[in-house]
């Protein structure tokens, strides 16, 4: 079993930009060990991502909505995927993750969808509910691994 102590310091500063589209007010960062390995993203001010997109049907059986207590995660999940895990660099739209020496790493896709997990949970979410999010990442998610960041008046 995979060890992961994931340290979110605070929910991002933000403003709302349309129903489901928000853009962070000053810089955002967080980090994280893997059993052997630490890695530290940092997301720059203006930074623009749709919440947790989640169907409304969910909201209620989930107790997450686009805003609220999973800004943290799904930010953390949004730049990942955007990005492809780092593959894709012109996604990073300023965002960095590093690993303890500061040298840019990649992530691959099940890392991204085991920390929005984790997010979750740290933002106190219930495990259980926790567990249904990653599950509805895990299997309707996928697609969006590697698309464009949303942009202003497009959401």
């Amino acid at each position: 079993m995979t060890k992961v102590v994931l340290h979110i310091p605070r929910q991002p500063a933000r403003r709302c930009l349309g129903e489901r589209l928000f853009q962070t007010t000053e810089p955002w960062e967080c980090d994280w060990m893997r059993d052997d390995y630490y890695r530290a993203l940092s997301v720059p001010c203006g930074y623009m991502w749709d919440g947790a997109s989640i169907p409304r049907i969910a909201w209620t059986a989930l107790g997450i909505t686009p805003s609220g207590i999973a800004d943290g995660a799904s930010l953390l999940h949004d730049v990942l995927y955007r990005a492809a895990g780092g593959k894709k660099p012109t996604e990073w739209r300023g965002c960095k993750l590093t690993n303890e020496n500061g040298n840019t790493v990649l992530l691959p896709r099940e890392e991204a969808d085991a920390l929005f997990y984790d997010g979750l949970v740290t933002a106190g979410v219930a495990r259980h509910r926790a567990r249904m999010a990653y599950l509805i990442v895990r299997g309707a998610v996928w697609a969006f691994w590697g698309r464009p960041a949303p942009e202003w008046g497009k959401a």
